[in-house]
């Protein structure tokens, strides 16, 4: 399913597809603000698409619902 959210930090990196846990490869850091997908959800961890088509994980506690 895809439902926009924002996160709500000032940066977060975000994890390896993989690995959806903190101790997973950083990928990229993205900024407090930005639009995302939810393509997936696994317990307390979201996987997100970007604008751009860029996927992984990020804690479910750092995006809220638009």
């Amino acid at each position: 399913y895809e439902i926009p959210l924002r996160l709500v930090g000032s940066e977060m990196c975000i994890r390896d597809r993989g690995a959806p846990d903190a101790s997973g490869t950083s990928l990229f850091v993205i900024h407090e603000g930005l639009k995302v997908k939810v393509i997936e959800s696994l317990g307390d961890w979201v996987n997100i698409r970007l604008e751009d088509g860029n996927e992984g994980w990020v804690a479910k506690s750092d995006v809220e619902k638009i």
